[in-house]
């Protein structure tokens, strides 16, 4: 009876054990590739399974395509989004233009390893082969294959991964179109790797470049996507692609990944991509800001109320791969904040009145003028390098002046902003700015110039990057034309205003810009508030409508400085960070002083100098006993 009853409590103990086993909770591992779109849709798998409980390791990003999915077979990782179009690639089948037979596929395919493909999110990602608009119509391209009828090779600009891919990538789409590949820049993935792939584009170091068709910098560029009229890429509908394992493991799991299944389309998805890319927006927020919307997560959900970092800049900051870079890079020094730029005309009072907590400002921003020359205004530091602003003055090329010092009106930005203090200084130092009229009219650099050729002023003075694309639309004008600044390089001024540095706008930099102009051109960079004493009652830093100005921390500097590897330092004529200051070790070379230590040498001083006394005393004389009779 004993054993009996024995044996019934082992099988009990071993029955909850494995029960308890069954319901233990087990890890989900997240992971995603290296670029915006499939961060933000793990961080949406991740989000939605947190919220049923779930313990989530994330691993966003992970890697590129032949890694993460060599990380899935191997028991690595558990889900991350993936594309049938590529599923079908790597496993070496020929692509497939239409979605469900595409995903019946690699489901077929896929089973065997291990790995289930779930509901499609409800978009498609193509590969995007682009060109801006001025390049495809010189060339009179609006296909692929008429890329291989210019008579020339072609310059692209691509990814790793697409230069890399065996069966869609770009020279496997070269010979299925007869294209002759000319200069291949490469460039790694990622919002980075995008930004310098668009940057390829606008400045004409690459004629076409491959994005994906929900990049939000195709919309913002007016970029041209040329037409697979051969068909070569397969659709590409991404999916989350899960382990069975996992599935098995974490009940859960199949029924919220479903809850994804036809939720995102491709307008969703390209608005995400470009809050993340250009807005320099968390894939997290972006991510939960959308399951949010669409009722996946609660109001209140970890993520939906990221804490937003403002950023000055004055108005005649525009959207470019520069400044996309520059918030990026500021988010590496305050990561997890979300960013928003805050437009004013005078960036660094936004940044004193505790507005903002970073300034994006030219050099000229830090002074005023005065009576004798540039005066500091003290109110902030800059600390990193973003590029160049360069100053581009526009006039009719008939029935105009070719010289600033003829114009009588000039056209510029709002007050305080980089191009309007700028023009202040040059006039300033010409002994000009009582004899010029400074006008700021409203809108865009193409109405401007319409109102420049109707004679309502005489030039148009504007400071920005050189090849601006802005500037290159208005210079379709051929009414219109660049004016040179000689007269800045005679009489010192360049040594009154230092910041103010001598430039060359290149040849053929713009449309019918056949010769290279003289200009002038100011450092970009980021900027701190000054320490400033925080009032009573005050809230955190960057909270809209707090008087409070505090300082980037060092770290944050460092950090900041490390995404940008602009490798230029900050204009000597610039008031800089402490954190940029080097630091000077000075060795104190002053024995220190202990009391022990002191007296023992004193003491062994003395048993010297008796020791040497003794050594010179005289010798003993020698005695002779007398002889005994």
């Amino acid at each position: 009876m004993f054993n009996r009853i024995s044996q019934t409590l082992v099988i009990l103990s071993i029955s909850f054990a494995l029960i308890g086993c069954a319901n233990e909770d087990h890890t989900l591992r997240i992971g995603s590739k290296n670029f915006a779109e499939s961060m933000i849709l793990a961080e949406m798998i991740a989000q939605l399974a947190e919220n049923e409980g779930i313990t989530v390791e994330r691993n966003i990003p992970f890697g590129d395509t032949q890694e993460i999915m060599e990380a899935a077979k191997q028991n690595v990782l558990d889900v991350y989004p993936e594309y049938n179009g590529t599923g079908l690639i790597f496993l070496g089948q020929a692509p497939i233009s239409d979605g469900d037979e595409s995903t019946s596929k690699v489901r077929e395919l896929f089973e065997p390893l291990g790995l289930e493909w779930k509901d499609r999110f409800g978009f498609s990602n193509d590969y995007a082969i682009v060109m801006t608009s001025e390049r495809a119509q010189e060339l009179g391209v609006g296909s692929i294959g008429e890329l291989a009828n210019t008579g020339s090779p072609i310059n692209f600009a691509v990814d790793e991964d697409f230069s890399t891919r065996a069966a869609d990538g770009l020279r496997p789409m070269a010979r299925r179109y007869g294209i002759s590949v000319g200069n291949l820049a490469v460039f790694p993935g990622g919002s980075e790797g995008k930004d310098k792939i668009v940057l390829a584009l606008l400045d004409g170091s690459a004629d076409v470049a491959e994005l994906f068709v929900t990049d939000g910098q195709i919309a913002e560029y007016n970029l041209v996507v040329l037409q697979d009229e051969q068909k070569f890429f397969p659709v590409y509908e991404p999916a989350p692609l899960v382990r069975t394992d996992a599935l098995a493991k974490i009940p859960a799991l199949d029924k919220l990944l479903n809850k994804l299944g036809g939720a995102i389309s491709a307008a969703d998805m390209q608005a995400m991509n470009k809050a993340v890319d250009l807005d320099a927006q968390t894939p997290a927020s972006v991510a939960a800001s959308f399951l949010v919307s669409k009722g996946l997560l609660p109001e209140d959900a970890a993520g939906s109320a990221v804490e937003k970092l403002l950023v000055a800049a004055d108005p005649s900051v525009g959207r470019s791969s520069q400044t996309a870079k520059a918030l990026r890079a500021i988010r590496a020094g305050f990561p997890g904040r979300d960013l928003e730029i805050l437009n004013s005309a005078d960036p660094l009072k936004a940044l004193s009145e505790g507005e903002s907590r970073l300034g994006m400002v030219g050099a000229e921003s830090f002074y005023s003028i005065g009576d004798d020359g540039p005066v500091a205004k003290g109110s902030a530091r800059a600390f990193a390098v973003l590029g160049y602003k360069t100053a581009h003055l526009i006039a009719r090329k008939i029935g105009a002046t070719s010289s600033i010092v003829d114009m009588k009106k000039i056209a510029t930005g709002a007050e305080g902003t980089g191009s309007a203090i700028v023009l202040e200084m040059l006039l300033s130092s010409l002994g000009l700015l009582e004899t010029v009229e400074i006008v700021r009219p409203e809108g865009n650099l193409n109405e401007q110039v319409t109102a420049l050729v109707n004679g309502e002023f005489d030039g148009i003075f504007t400071m920005v990057p050189q090849g601006d694309r802005t500037i290159k639309n208005a210079l379709e004008n051929t009414a219109v034309n660049l004016v040179q600044l000689d007269e800045w390089f005679q009489g010192g001024h360049t040594a009154r205003y230092s910041f103010i540095r001598p430039s060359t706008i290149a040849a053929e930099t713009y449309p019918s810009q056949l010769l290279p102009v003289s200009s002038v051109s100011t450092q970009f960079v980021l900027a701190s508030p000054v320490e400033k004493q925080q009032q009573m009652g005050e809230v955190g830093p960057g909270t809209v409508g707090v008087a409070s100005a505090v300082p980037v921390s060092d770290e944050a500097v460092g950090l900041i400085n490390e995404a940008l590897k602009t490798g230029e330092v900050v204009d000597p004529a610039i008031p800089v960070h402490a954190a940029l200051v080097p630091k000077i070790d000075v060795v104190d070379k002053t024995l220190p002083f202990s009391f022990d230590v002191s007296l023992i040498n004193i003491l062994m001083i003395l048993f010297t100098v008796w020791v040497l006394y003794l050594c010179a005393l005289p010798s003993p004389r020698d005695f002779n006993m007398p002889d005994k009779d």
